[in-house]
């Protein structure tokens, strides 16, 4: 192989690694944005749940209430 070809070649060959680090980093930090969101999303789910459950026991009440009735 040529000098000129192997300099070439070996340009091309920093160029793809430099654009595969690039990948990785933005993989990275869109990782990190999602695992955020996730904790977010199980944060409010978790509420959801126990607004939920508050609320099936105060039916629970009224309808035990009304059915002594």
């Amino acid at each position: 192989m040529s000098e000129e070809a192997l300099n070439s070649a070996t340009t091309r060959l920093e160029r793809a690694v430099a654009r595969i680090e690039r990948a990785n980093s933005q993989r990275q930090a869109a990782g990190s944005g999602m695992a955020e969101a996730l904790a977010s999303l199980e944060a409010r789910h978790g509420t959801l749940r126990e607004r939920v459950q508050a609320t099936i026991e105060q039916l629970d009440v009224l309808i035990a209430t009304e059915g002594s009735r």
